[in-house]
């Protein structure tokens, strides 16, 4: 703690220090509790420090609450309150593969339906999350799920998704192509993600790059670097 008051402060935030400091009766700009270390230099800046900013905020609300009301005190406690954050479409989504890739005939139907079958597992789970849920298959027979409610990210579900791959699997026909289990979509990696539909996309990987760019900056505003084919066929 050499050299940090603040650091003793809060450390003894009951302190004969402190309280010296609340009355506004100690400078703590030059407090050095214990022996100050020799090659410490001294304090030239007469900005306030944390602690001063810290403690001296502490000691006027606690004199503002001492003349306040009960029910003051707790309509400023909710004041204080921030509001959760808003999350978007990606963190809201977790989405099922199949076991092997295929479209299904039964997509529109499991869109349509599955959101109200995914609420009633919640529920029957004892799940207090929101149940509000957009179901959407895509051309690869993958079924994604995403919360309608902003401010619950998908990792919230994540105890649930074996029941509600359970249920998925047995509402519906799979033979012997189930879905697997359900997962977070990824949104920590640094790709843009843009569905391009492979039989408009040009033959040599020059005119692809150029065609793709432009693509994805009208529908993304991002900037790619780079486009080829992995195989050539």
């Amino acid at each position: 703690m050499f050299g940090a008051p603040e650091l003793y402060a809060n450390a003894f935030p009951h302190s004969w220090e402190v309280e010296q400091l609340w009355a506004n009766q100690y400078d703590l700009s030059t407090f050095t509790p214990a022996t100050l270390h020799p090659d410490y230099p001294p304090r030239t800046t007469t900005t306030p420090t944390y602690g001063q900013a810290a403690f001296s905020g502490l000691g006027e609300r606690k004199k503002k609450m001492k003349g306040t009301s009960a029910t003051e005190v707790a309509r400023d406690g909710d004041n204080e309150m921030k509001s959760p954050s808003s999350f978007t479409q990606a963190p809201r989504r977790f989405f099922a593969p199949r076991s092997n890739a295929a479209a299904d005939t039964l997509a529109q139907r499991i869109a349509a339906s599955f959101p109200d079958i995914a609420a009633a597992t919640l529920t029957e789970s004892n799940c207090l999350l929101p149940k509000g849920i957009i179901a959407r298959v895509n051309n690869r027979g993958a079924v994604s799920l995403t919360g309608t409610n902003p401010n619950t990210p998908a990792e919230s579900y994540a105890p649930y998704f074996d029941a509600l791959t359970r249920r998925l699997n047995q509402s519906v026909p799979v033979g012997d192509n189930p879905w697997l289990t359900f997962t977070q979509a990824p949104t920590a990696i640094g790709l843009a993600i843009h569905s391009i539909p492979t039989n408009v996309l040009l033959d040599h990987d020059e005119q692809l790059f150029t065609f793709i760019k432009n693509s994805i900056h009208n529908a993304k505003a991002v900037t790619i670097g780079a486009a080829r084919y992995l195989n050539k066929d």
